[in-house]
């Protein structure tokens, strides 16, 4: 082997190596619930090995999606993730326009308190929050879920954006405003399009944040009726035994919407990332 063929396979196995064993350390334990989900539970408790299971069962899915008020959590998660998305979102754009176009007494000072609040532990803000969020009755609410939520995820998707609008050269806005567009149409008619990508992929994180969400509702939420279904799957957990068929069909519904949404936005969301490094 010469030296360029040699380097040239070294390159690759460098690369494609730690993308393999990543794949591997996520698809297996994923292939293994899917297969768990569509398999009898007594054949589980037997414990009999199958990749492939045989017979083949959608019983797991109806049980957890009726008998386990899975559809009630999965609504709920929906409710919340799908508000809290569209305020951040929302903002997001406007204060990411705002700390790229504009410059204010205080802005480095501003920006370096909302990358401070990214360093601390949520959890070491647990009783704070509880305590706050007591006071202004918002305890066991959806609302107080979702303004949570969007207080969370705000400041580091308002960051994401800053950086996405920071790499449109700013004569584009004096060349709208010139042709007469105020400050919200140069936003929503030049500005949003040029940074769609950039926009999609803040939609996708804060979307998969907040429906993975689960410490804030578990600790807020004391109705079983408004758990999302990150909280929720934990009903299927036994005190004494566990249907692990269930517990994996149960899995498998809660990864459904992420996937869709990642297979939706999948080339914007690359394309996304790869112009935050580079403008970042």
């Amino acid at each position: 082997m010469n030296p360029k063929t040699k380097k040239k396979v070294m390159r690759v196995l460098t690369l494609y190596l730690p993308m393999i064993a990543f794949l591997i350390f996520i698809g297996i334990p994923l292939m293994w619930a899917l297969s768990l989900s569509f398999r009898e539970g007594a054949s589980v408790i037997r414990g009999e090995f199958q990749i492939i299971p045989r017979p083949a069962t959608i019983v797991n899915y109806i049980y957890v999606w009726t008998s386990n008020k899975l559809n009630k959590f999965f609504v709920n998660s929906l409710i919340t993730s799908f508000g809290s998305v569209f305020v951040i979102g929302f903002l997001a754009l406007f204060n990411g326009y705002a700390l790229s176009r504009f410059n204010f007494k205080g802005k480095q000072v501003f920006m370096v308190i909302l990358l401070m609040t990214q360093m601390i532990p949520l959890i070491f803000n647990m009783s704070s929050i509880f305590l706050m969020m007591v006071k202004l009755k918002l305890t066991n609410s959806l609302f107080g879920i979702c303004l949570l939520h969007i207080a969370a995820g705000l400041p580091y998707n308002s960051l994401m954006m800053k950086s996405f609008i920071g790499g449109i050269p700013k004569e584009i806005d004096e060349a709208a405003a010139i042709d007469g567009c105020n400050r919200a149409q140069i936003i929503f008619k030049v500005i949003l399009p040029a940074v769609r990508p950039g926009f999609t992929t803040v939609i996708a994180y804060a979307f998969i944040t907040c429906w993975n969400e689960y410490l804030l509702s578990y600790t807020l939420l004391t109705d079983a009726k408004k758990f999302p279904i990150s909280v929720g799957l934990k009903y299927l957990v036994g005190e004494y035994s566990t249907d692990y068929s269930a517990l994996a069909a149960g899995c498998i519904i809660a990864l459904i919407p992420p996937i869709l949404l990642f297979a939706y936005v999948q080339k914007n969301l690359v394309s996304g990332m790869n112009a935050g490094a580079v403008k970042g």
